[in-house]
């Protein structure tokens, strides 16, 4: 069942840490006076309907989400970054909100870092994503997050940056920023955390320096980096995944180009990717916006997963095509750990630009729920996978 949103939904998730939840981020692209909302669906053997988390409206482009466990702050809660490049919305921060249509916590979205923002017009920085990482070890879970200042303006600058923020010892949601230390430069619109290390390590495919990097935090709390890729164009979206069922994490990255869009893979002969070989592996190619326009590019998030969920094969790779408008399937062609050829699979034309999509068994039958924003359409198109005849299909 589809699930309808009074404005056109850009991201959603399905966070671990809350079970049975769909959280959508909306926005409109209309300067001053865009409509904005954050939105939770009951989701399961019956779908339910959207509804808003109270005084989400007031955040300005709402971008992604993260799920927030009960023993952080006490009830269940949900972290949402803002802002964009767009004209008059390029002034963003980092926002906690109580994960409920009917918060009985936290009344209103709390805003946890400072204002930045020069006085020329449309010079803010924004915030795409935040992660709980305890940077400094006091067993309080930290914010780490990237932000750019990005304007479309002839005088704007074009940077980004990764900082973390440090969760007070006591009334972390007082309404007062959390103190910041900036790590590094260039980090800027999403970025992975690389999972099961004993440091701080991030991977950045940036934006603005259209190149994929690998930050690690060294032993005197500096962060090192290395360059894994200075030609991969415009930055978007990076996971860590055993693709090649290895038992070893590659990284699996897209970016968003004005032609020809590509989705890599970046594989590791070793544990340790600072030092590590990387080869490079071109999955797909060829995206292309359906309008040649400033601003317009393709793909966007691919998100790897297995059709069948106790499957033990290689995953296949959902695409959001961004503003192809269109969605894809990438399934490999092989078993063989070092075969990375992937066969492309058109699954539909939605006529709407493509936001981010989720995966995960909603239902519990053992086949995969994929939810798709289609943001023209101001709807999350609802996909699920299902066993027909000797081949796992697609059906709505």
């Amino acid at each position: 069942e589809n699930i309808s949103t009074p404005i056109g939904p850009g991201y959603t998730a399905l966070p671990k840490e809350l079970p049975g939840k769909l959280v959508i981020t909306s926005f409109e692209a209309t300067p001053f006076v865009g409509k904005n909302g954050v939105y939770m669906v009951d989701v399961g053997s019956q779908t339910g309907t959207a509804k808003e988390l109270p005084g989400s409206g007031s955040i300005n482009w709402p971008n992604s989400v993260t799920g927030v466990t009960a023993d952080v702050f006490g009830f269940p809660a949900v972290v949402v970054g803002n802002g964009f490049l767009v004209p008059s919305h390029t002034l963003g921060a980092v926002y906690v909100m109580e994960a409920s249509p009917n918060p009985e916590h936290l009344k209103a979205p709390v805003k946890i870092t400072n204002d930045m923002a020069e006085k020329l017009p449309d010079s803010g920085w924004f915030y795409h994503e935040a992660q709980f990482v305890d940077v400094d070890g006091d067993g309080l879970l930290d914010v780490l997050t990237a932000r750019c200042q990005f304007g479309v303006w002839p005088w704007s600058k074009k940077r980004g940056e990764l900082v973390w923020l440090k969760q007070p010892a006591s009334a972390a949601l007082s309404g007062e920023p959390w103190q910041e230390t900036q790590l590094a430069a260039g980090p800027d619109f999403l970025f992975c955390v690389q999972p099961n290390t004993k440091r701080l390590a991030l991977v950045a495919p940036e934006f603005v320096g259209e190149r994929i990097v690998y930050w690690y935090m060294q032993e005197d709390g500096s962060m090192a980096s290395r360059v894994l890729d200075a030609a991969s164009g415009p930055g978007f979206s990076c996971s860590w995944e055993d693709l090649n069922g290895d038992g070893r994490l590659e990284l699996l990255a897209t970016n968003h180009a004005s032609a020809n869009g590509s989705v890599y893979a970046y594989s590791f002969d070793g544990e340790d990717v600072a030092t590590a070989e990387v080869t490079r592996h071109m999955l797909a190619t060829g995206f292309t916006p359906a309008k040649v326009a400033a601003g317009q590019g393709s793909p966007g998030d691919a998100v790897a997963f297995r059709p069948e969920v106790a499957a033990s094969e290689k995953p296949h790779i959902f695409l959001s095509g961004d503003n192809s408008n269109s969605i894809f399937l990438l399934v490999p062609e092989s078993e063989d750990s070092d075969n990375w050829s992937y066969k492309t699979q058109k699954i539909a034309d939605l006529n709407a630009d493509i936001g981010r999509p989720s995966i995960g068994d909603v239902d519990g039958n053992g086949f995969a729920d994929v939810f798709v924003p289609a943001f023209d359409a101001k709807v999350v198109k609802h996909y699920e996978f299902a066993k027909a005849s000797s081949t796992t299909q697609v059906i709505v």
